[in-house]
């Protein structure tokens, strides 16, 4: 929608203020082109906004797709993670079982050890009893013998 400028009605004017009526019509013609190729009218800001509008939707739809693609990544990474630690978490739950029946056996033999070495200390103090009593028996007998001697 152009600007509404009245040619004729300036001229006029021009001519009442004194100037020549050709150079008055001159004024007012030159004016209004002026007018008309530097001024904007609401149809030029409605397509103009139209316009925005629509590269403020495009962007949007970019940006949209971006936010999804960069969400479907974050979540493929922290899905890969959690897979990563759940069997890094099963390898030490292995590894520990496997420790504690480590530790069952050693247990199993450090009591096995102990039997044997309680059977051993056993059959030395017998044996060591048994010297004991013989060696007093021995030492009675000579002192015995010794006692009849002249």
């Amino acid at each position: 929608m152009p600007i509404k400028f009245d040619t004729l009605e300036y001229a006029r004017k021009l001519v009442e203020a004194g100037l020549p009526q050709e150079q008055a019509e001159a004024q007012s013609l030159a004016l209004r082109d002026a007018l008309a190729e530097s001024t904007v009218t609401p149809a030029d800001l409605l397509l103009l906004k139209t316009d925005v509008i629509a590269r403020i939707e495009m962007l949007r739809s970019e940006i949209q797709a971006q936010i999804e693609k960069l969400r479907s990544d974050v979540q493929g990474q922290i899905e890969k993670l959690r897979s990563d630690m759940q069997g890094q978490i099963d390898g030490l739950k292995v590894q520990i079982t496997e420790l504690k029946v480590q530790i069952a056996e050693l247990k199993v033999q450090i009591a096995e050890l102990k039997a044997r070495m309680n059977i051993r200390f056993n059959i030395l103090y017998v044996v060591t009893g048994l010297s004991l009593v013989l060696h007093g028996v021995t030492l009675g007998v000579l002192f015995k013998i010794l006692s009849r001697l002249p």
